[in-house]
């Protein structure tokens, strides 16, 4: 919350990898099944050491191609639509379901072919398949999770409704099909989403947002120039409807 309240891109800095992070799990009144609808709301690069024109040149920042940034998977989708579903006994979100439907409502079509993941034996690594010679970017993703944080607090302007703030840092390996016969194009990206939920009266919506950062990866020849800070966040609006 300390980092979304400072209102600074810049300050969304990135996690030093530590003890793996447990499962998140989201309150009471984010739990059940939701029609989410998502708006892009724009993009900035808050780097002050790097030129926008060598952020731009960079093709393989996170969000730059589609499929980069799994959940959001075409950054710049003027309107999305697509279900979230989160279990409301042990508020843990059906990852499968939410990632398949969140790819598929990005690129407006059934993209996944399938989606590995098992929360109790290991909750940060998620492996995606696509359907074979459909999506042109990915036939694979490899999600790898290294820091969550989360905070309920009260909403500031009606303390008797509360906001769910949280995020999750992750590196992406990204495999597609090559010009190279037999040998598989292999892309890694860093980045974070920063959600914000907000309680509303009537108990069947929510409002929100979520930034999404982006971060150079170690190996690229930029990093060294901007190591923990993003060089572009981009920023989607939020709203939710209980389904059922």
């Amino acid at each position: 919350a300390a980092k979304l309240s400072k209102r600074d891109p810049a300050a969304l800095k990135n996690s030093v990898f530590n003890v793996p992070p447990s499962a998140q799990v989201y309150p009471d009144f984010m739990r059940g099944e939701w029609e989410v609808t998502e708006k892009f709301s724009g993009y900035v690069f808050p780097s002050t050491t790097i030129p926008k024109s060598k952020i731009i040149a960079d093709v393989q920042l996170p969000g730059f191609q589609k499929c980069s940034i799994a959940a959001i998977s075409d950054i710049g989708r003027e309107l999305t639509t697509y279900r979230m579903r989160i279990d409301a006994k042990s508020g843990l979100e059906d990852r499968k379901y939410n990632l398949a439907n969140a790819i598929g409502g990005h690129l407006g079509y059934n993209a996944v072919e399938s989606v590995e993941y098992d929360v109790q034996s290991n909750p940060n690594r998620v492996s995606i398949t696509f359907v074979p010679n459909r999506t042109r970017n990915a036939e694979r993703v490899e999600l790898f999770f290294n820091a969550r944080e989360s905070e309920l607090v009260p909403n500031p302007r009606d303390e008797n409704y509360r906001v769910f703030v949280c995020s999750e840092y992750m590196r992406q390996v990204t495999f597609s099909l090559s010009q190279e016969f037999g040998i598989a194009r292999q892309v890694v990206g860093n980045y974070a989403h920063f959600w914000t939920w907000r309680e509303q009266p009537d108990g069947d919506t929510l409002t929100g947002n979520v930034l999404t950062a982006a971060y150079l990866d170690p190996q690229d020849s930029l990093f060294f120039e901007e190591p923990s800070k993003p060089v572009v966040v981009y920023s989607h609006n939020l709203e939710a409807k209980k389904v059922g």
